[in-house]
């Protein structure tokens, strides 16, 4: 009987059910696709529903009032490039307010990050002073153990992402 292929996309949407997340805000782009395919097809009833946006920062607004609400991380999930970028000043208001974010973002392949290629920035580096906690998974055998940090740095002390 032949395994069934796993992704690091199935991997991210098994922590966020894991962590008893209800809905995942974001806008589809490439660099998710495959994340957004398995929020859309879940495996699990328990999985996150996902919740299409118009735009980034509004996905950001919205996972913050989740958080605002539940007092657990509301969770937004955005494109490399300017899809990451587009999320930053909700990420911002989200750590002032206290609001706990998780936030999630694609990225290019690591080949391409020193290119001035398309959509190649460093994620981590832009939300890492507007944010508790930044990472970026260089292994999918790391996936559920940075969303527990994250998860658990967005709960800690002041809320906020």
């Amino acid at each position: 009987m032949a395994e069934e292929k796993r992704y690091g996309a199935d991997l991210i949407v098994e922590s966020l059910t894991n962590h008893g997340i209800d809905y995942v805000f974001g806008i589809p782009g490439a660099k998710i696709d495959r994340v957004f395919e398995s929020l859309e097809h879940p495996k699990s009833e328990k999985s996150p529903q996902l919740i299409v946006a118009r735009h980034e920062q509004n996905a950001a607004f919205m996972a913050a009032g989740i958080g605002r609400l539940t007092g657990k991380p509301g969770v937004v999930l955005t494109t490399s490039g300017p899809g990451a970028s587009n999320l930053a000043t909700g990420l911002v208001t989200a750590t002032a307010e206290g609001d706990p974010v998780l936030a999630l973002s694609g990225q290019v392949k690591r080949a391409d990050l020193l290119r001035s290629s398309h959509q190649s920035m460093r994620n981590a580096d832009l939300f890492a002073p507007i944010t508790k906690y930044a990472a970026e998974v260089q292994d999918p055998d790391n996936v559920s153990e940075i969303i527990a940090n994250a998860y658990q740095a967005a709960e800690s002390g002041k809320q906020g992402t």
